[in-house]
């Protein structure tokens, strides 16, 4: 029998075998289905993926993998508000209980062993499958207001998990675990992607999510045994003849994220807010409230120094602070300065035996890790005159511009700090003799090169200028093959035949020409540089041609066609172009996008889980160096023009997560860095069970080398290296947190800081920038900013009776 769930809140049908085909709240305006609903699956061709529908299972039992599709549940009903799915294997009887309760839903997972002999649960995991979805669908309206991204809390037994709809609009839906625990969250994808048949949109797809309610590790291959946070979870579960294993969860709908933990809280969640990053010498910082009624045991700091193999365990309940006590709960304060890199796991131990946790990284001084950075490129990637293919090159080698973002990268940073001449060197060599002849027919930049099979990429001009203009930005006297007025000449030439329509001859190009991309990091800056080095005819047009791009996309932001790139919803599209119309004076059509980018930015007890969420490299949620690191610039820029700290925070925690594929010291994935390698990507799922060697690991498109898939096969066939198109993002980082430290004041008054902490001395405030090339100090509710002098650095100032003093 089919089954009903109604009630003033929600209105849920569960199907023949049990799973729920539908979830919708009846306060949301847009009625969406919070479950992958089976008749999309039918219309977009992944109709044999019903066994991945809300409910269905898969147990792992004295050395036998069990499916539920193979059995036939009962379904049994209570009134409109209690439903009741029973599996019965002969030996193992597997019930799932969904009960109404005002508001709430309840789900109850109930596992017995109803066999004569002891059983042994070598995995027990759920489809979870909430409505994470790429709709291929041209109404962008549709992937913003019925699909949701899934940001997962783990570890302990607290796990929640907050699905928040991509619009940004509430209600969301939380869920909440009530007993029992959750030990992992993978997630398997279905996609179709079309690049290479020369269409656009080209990309759409799917993630059912999966929870790992018991979990021996081996869904997870290699990298379970790296997983030092969780992997103490990974076990198996005997159950005795007679005996019940029980799981509770609650569903819950939530407004925002200071709303899903406040809920959270009322339901016994321990409540953090904390720094999630935090480089070497910094300050770790967190508040902690408990429901009336529970007690502080113990707080564990586990830590995993890059410099060792042993797990530091360190008691620290000395360090929390009281501030509240009341009917209302109990509030602590807790800081603390760490001088050592590497991961932080701290446990909270509740007098009941319960635990939460926080996973927290010690950086590299940024400015360190940059300039190992900077060097190991130059000694590892860049591959000189003598190269076979591509001479002077970096590798690996690609014909898509974000590999450019290298060059980028370097540049920048020699412009911030003391020059070091042979890395700029091996920059101009690889932008005028490698970048102009690769891209373009005998280098010349009205003859873009169809580097993809019958048609070129726009996007990849937008990196192609950028480096040309950061040259132009360079001393003449460490440029060698040509000045730096030539290269400003070069990159508003590149640029004018970017952004013109008419320069096109294809209509995916042309079309393309008009979307948003990296070159709004830089285009006023160049402009600027045009009008001062007195270039009038490129500035004049390039100026009108960027007006006339502003009020094309000026006419787009009621139909958010600016969320649309070569995907049908896109990190990529709506952060630079809420970006684009910040920097046009376009504020209140910018506040639409930025509600995008806000629900996009990942919150988590986890840094690694609070990344722009992006799925299609990984073909997992996954930390994506170079779209992650621009997402979060676009954020920051946002709350400069928009003054909203909600910006600001999630701008630092989508910054912070990137660097996890920069940093040497992190030990808990399978994969680790020298000190200046990189990866581009972290899959975020455990277990990605499209490829489970990636769960928790970090990687580049060398992993797809050989891979069944043709359009990757085609891609990345002769693919080396992991550090595929990165360097962009760290150029957007220098040009934001890299200088920048910001204060604001929080809903209760009290003043905080962002990308730096703060120290209280007599008579002021004591503000210690995390920045790498700390120079900037920035209060934007007071109207307050300082600027160092140039070429000087200041990592800190204080705050005298709301002035900033030196």
């Amino acid at each position: 029998m089919t089954a009903i769930l109604d009630n003033d809140q929600y209105v849920i049908s569960l199907n023949r075998r049990g799973a729920v085909e539908s979830l919708v709240l009846k306060d949301d305006p847009y009625g969406m289905n919070w479950v992958i609903n089976p008749q999309y699956l039918q219309q977009a061709g992944y109709g044999d993926d019903e066994d991945k529908l809300f409910g269905e299972w898969e147990l792992k039992v004295d050395g036998m993998t069990l499916h539920s599709s193979s059995y036939t549940p009962s379904v049994s009903q209570e009134g409109s508000g209690q439903a009741v799915v029973e599996f019965n294997t002969g030996s193992i009887k597997l019930s799932m209980v969904y009960t109404l309760e005002d508001e709430q839903l309840h789900w109850a997972v109930r596992l017995s062993n109803t066999s004569a002999v002891t059983a042994q649960m070598g995995g027990l995991h759920i489809w979870f499958s909430l409505a994470y979805v790429m709709f291929r669908d041209d109404n962008v309206l549709r992937n913003m207001r019925e699909s949701c991204a899934v940001y997962p809390h783990l570890g302990g037994d607290f796990a929640k998990f907050a699905a928040v709809r991509r619009s940004n609009e509430g209600p969301h839906l939380g869920i909440y675990s009530m007993d029992g625990r959750t030990v992992a969250a993978g997630s398997y994808c279905r996609y179709s992607n079309r690049f290479l048949e020369q269409v656009s949109p080209s990309l759409d797809g799917l993630l059912y999510h999966r929870l790992s309610l018991i979990e021996d590790g081996t869904s997870m291959s290699g990298s379970a045994a790296a997983d030092w946070i969780y992997g103490d979870e990974y076990k198996q579960l005997c159950l005795a003849p007679g005996e019940l294993k029980e799981w509770k969860y609650i569903f819950q709908p939530f407004n925002d994220m200071e709303d899903f933990y406040r809920r959270g809280a009322v339901l016994g969640h321990p409540h953090w807010s904390y720094t999630p990053v935090l480089p070497a010498g910094g300050a770790f910082q967190a508040s902690l409230h408990i429901q009336a009624g529970l007690a502080v045991k113990e707080l564990r700091l586990y830590s995993a120094p890059g410099d060792l193999e042993d797990i530091v365990l360190e008691n620290v309940t000395a360090e929390l602070q009281l501030t509240a006590s009341g009917s209302n709960g109990t509030r602590y304060e807790l800081s603390f300065r760490r001088y050592v890199p590497g991961e932080h796991k701290l446990e909270l131990v509740l007098e009941d035996g319960r635990s939460d946790s926080l996973i927290w990284n010690v950086l590299e001084p940024v400015s360190a890790l940059l300039g190992k950075r900077a060097a190991w490129l130059c000694v590892n990637s860049y591959a000189g005159a003598d190269a076979a293919e591509r001479p002077h090159a970096f590798r690996p080698l690609s014909n898509q511009g974000e590999s450019l973002g290298k060059l980028a990268f370097l540049l920048i940073n020699n412009g911030m700090t003391e020059p070091v001449p042979l890395q700029v060197a091996a920059a101009e060599k690889a932008a005028a003799l490698d970048m102009r002849f690769h891209w373009f027919e005998e280098g010349d930049f009205s003859q873009p090169r169809a580097l993809y099979g019958d048609f070129y990429r726009i996007y990849d001009f937008d990196y192609i200028a950028h480096v040309f203009y950061l040259l132009s930005q360079m001393d003449d006297s460490l440029l060698e093959l040509n000045t730096a007025e030539v290269y400003l000449r070069w990159a508003a030439e590149v640029m004018c035949m970017r952004l013109d329509p008419d320069a096109h001859p294809g209509s995916r190009e042309k079309d393309e020409s008009r979307l948003n991309g990296v070159f709004i990091l830089y285009i006023e800056d160049l402009i600027s540089a045009l009008r001062t080095a007195g270039l009038t005819a490129w500035y004049s047009r390039l100026q009108q041609l960027w007006e006339a791009f502003g009020r094309f996309m000026n006419v787009g932001v009621r139909h958010y066609s600016g969320a649309v790139t070569e995907h049908f919803y896109d990190n990529a599209g709506f952060g630079p172009t809420c970006q684009a119309l910040c920097r046009l004076g376009n504020t209140a059509e910018a506040a639409r996008y930025g509600q995008l980018i806000l629900a996009n930015i990942g919150f988590s007890n986890d840094y690694r889980l609070q990344n722009p969420d992006r799925w299609w490299e990984a073909l997992s949620p996954m930390i994506h160096s170079l779209w992650g690191g621009l997402v979060a610039s676009s954020a920051l820029v946002t709350y400069e023009h928009l003054g909203d700290p909600a910006y600001l925070e999630a701008a630092y925690r989508a910054t912070m997560a990137v660097f996890n594929c920069y940093d040497w010291n992190v030990r808990s994935t399978p994969r680790r860095l020298a000190p200046g390698e990189a990866a581009s990507t972290y899959s975020v799922a455990a277990p990605n069970l499209n490829m489970p060697e990636l769960s928790r690991n970090r990687f580049g498109q060398s992993v797809f080398v050989g891979a069944n898939d043709p359009l990757f096969a085609a891609l990345f066939a002769d693919v080396s290296g992991d550090d595929w198109d990165m360097g962009e993002e760290l150029a957007a980082y220098l040009l934001g947190f890299g200088t920048t430290a910001y204060l604001y004041r929080d809903s209760s008054g009290r003043l905080k800081c962002v990308n730096g902490f703060i120290t209280e001395e007599q008579g002021g405030l004591l503000i210690t920038s995390y920045a790498a090339y700390p120079s900037r100090y920035m209060m934007l509710e007071d109207n307050l900013e300082f600027r160092a002098p140039e070429g000087k650095l200041q990592p800190s100032i204080r705050l005298i009776q709301g002035q900033f003093m030196v």
